[in-house]
C-alpha cells in the first residue's frame, strides 16, 4: 500500500449553529486534510490552524515527499519530513503539519486494520469527562457581560453538562479583579456541584496569575489552564507553589511537553493532537507523564480528534468541546461524538470515524 495523494482544503463560510442567545458567529471555516491510498482508503484530519500558508505549504512542499511512501510507516514519512523541512526555518507551521499529517495516517491505519483509533492507542477507557468551553467573542462581537456568562453557562449544565470552562485574562491588561467577578457570577448560576475551569490563554504575569488565583480559589476551581506568557516551565513553577488550584498547560505551547514536566510546572498536561503532536506524539507524551504521575488533559477544542488519545491511554483524564469548534466539527463531519452526561464516548468506527459530510469540500473550497 502506498500514498497516492495528498491535498490540503481551504473551507470558508461553512454555516454553523451560533452561541446561545446570541446571532454570531454562525460561520466558520476549517483546513482538512486529504491523504488518499491506492487501495482506496482516504484518511482525513483537520490542521489545528486554518491559514492558507498551511494549504500552500502541505500541496507545493509536503505532498512531493510524501506521495509514494507507505501511509503505515510513520515514523519513516516524519523523519523524511524532518530531514527536507527543518524546524530551524518552519517552526509551528511544521509541527502543525507533521501532526495533521499523523492524525490522518492512523485514521487509514484504523481502516486498514479494521479497528478505531482509540483501539489502536490501548483503549483504556470506554468514556471520558468532557468539558465545554464556552463564553469566547468571535468576528469582532462585544465581550460577554457577566449577565450573558452566567446565563449561558446555566443553559449549558441544563442541558446536562457538568463541567464547564470559561476564558479569563482577555482584557487589554489581565484584570484577576474583573475574572473574578465574571467567574463568581458563574458560579452561583450553576451551583456548587459543577465543575468550573479556568483558561488563561498564555496571556499573564506572574502576579497577575497568582491574584487570580488567590480570588477564586474560593471558586472551587477544578483547573487553570495557560495563565503564564509563553507557558514559561520555571514561571508556572512558581505558580503552583501559590495555588492550591490544579495547573494545566500543553496545549498552545512553546517549551516541550518534557519541559513542563521536568520543572514540575504542571499538574495535567494538555497534548493536542491536532496542533502540534498527532496521535504518535501524544502517545509518547502520556507514557512520559505517567512517569512522573501526571494525567492528561486536553485543550483547544479539537475534542472529537481528541477524544481517542484520552479515552485511548492510562492516564487521560478529560477533553474539551469548546462550543464554537463543537460546532464547527458538527458542521463538517458526519457522526460527530456528542456529550452526554458530562462524557464523550470515542468512536468505534475503524479509524477516528470522522468523515467529511457530503458535497462540503466542493461547496465551501477556496481557490488557492
Amino acid at each position: 500500500m502506498i500514498i497516492t495523494k495528498l491535498q490540503a482544503h481551504h473551507l470558508r463560510e461553512i454555516p454553523i449553529q451560533s452561541p446561545p442567545y446570541r446571532d454570531l458567529p454562525d460561520r466558520t471555516r476549517a483546513l482538512l486534510v486529504e491523504v488518499t491510498t491506492d487501495d482506496g482508503l482516504t484518511g482525513w484530519a483537520p490542521a489545528g490552524y486554518a491559514h492558507k500558508s498551511i494549504v500552500s505549504f502541505i500541496n507545493t512542499y509536503v505532498a512531493e515527499l510524501v506521495v509514494g511512501e507507505d501511509p503505515l510507516r510513520r515514523a519513516r514519512i516524519q523523519n523524511k519530513l524532518q530531514a527536507n523541512l527543518t524546524r530551524r526555518h518552519l517552526g509551528a507551521t511544521l509541527t502543525n503539519v507533521l501532526a495533521t499529517l499523523d492524525v490522518a495516517l492512523w485514521d487509514i491505519k484504523g481502516q486498514y486494520t479494521g479497528q478505531s483509533v482509540h483501539t489502536l492507542i490501548g483503549g483504556a477507557h470506554d468514556r471520558i469527562p468532557v468539558y465545554i468551553t464556552h463564553g469566547a467573542a468571535y468576528d469582532n462581537a462585544p465581550v460577554y457581560s457577566v449577565e450573558e456568562l452566567a446565563r449561558e453557562a446555566k443553559l449549558l449544565v441544563e442541558q446536562g453538562n457538568t463541567h464547564i470552562k470559561n476564558v479569563v485574562g482577555r482584557q487589554a491588561v489581565p484584570d484577576p479583579e474583573d475574572d473574578y467577578v465574571r467567574m463568581a457570577a458563574i458560579r452561583e448560576a450553576v451551583g456548587p456541584d459543577i465543575s468550573l475551569a479556568m483558561d488563561g490563554n498564555c496571556r499573564m504575569t506572574l502576579p497577575q496569575a497568582i491574584r487570580l488565583c488567590r480570588l477564586t480559589e474560593e471558586l472551587n476551581i477544578s483547573f487553570l489552564e495557560e495563565p503564564i506568557l509563553d507557558n514559561e516551565p520555571d514561571l508556572l513553577r512558581q505558580l503552583r507553589a501559590h495555588t492550591a488550584i490544579p495547573i494545566a498547560a500543553g496545549a498552545n505551547h512553546r517549551f516541550s511537553a518534557r519541559d513542563l514536566l521536568m520543572s514540575a510546572a504542571v499538574d495535567i498536561i494538555q497534548p493536542n493532537v491536532c496542533n502540534d503532536a498527532g496521535y504518535t506524539a501524544g502517545i509518547a507524551i502520556a507514557e512520559m507523564a505517567e512517569a512522573f504521575n501526571v494525567p492528561l488533559g486536553h485543550g483547544n477544542g479539537s475534542g472529537p480528534h481528541n477524544v481517542a488519545l484520552q479515552a485511548g491511554v492510562r492516564n487521560g483524564k478529560i477533553v474539551e468541546y469548546h462550543f464554537h469548534k463543537w460546532m464547527a466539527y458538527n458542521a463538517i463531519f458526519e457522526s460527530v461524538p456528542q456529550p452526554e452526561n458530562g462524557f464523550l464516548t470515542p468512536s468505534a468506527e475503524p479509524g477516528t470515524g470522522l468523515r467529511p459530510r457530503d458535497g462540503l469540500i466542493t461547496e465551501y473550497r477556496v481557490s488557492e
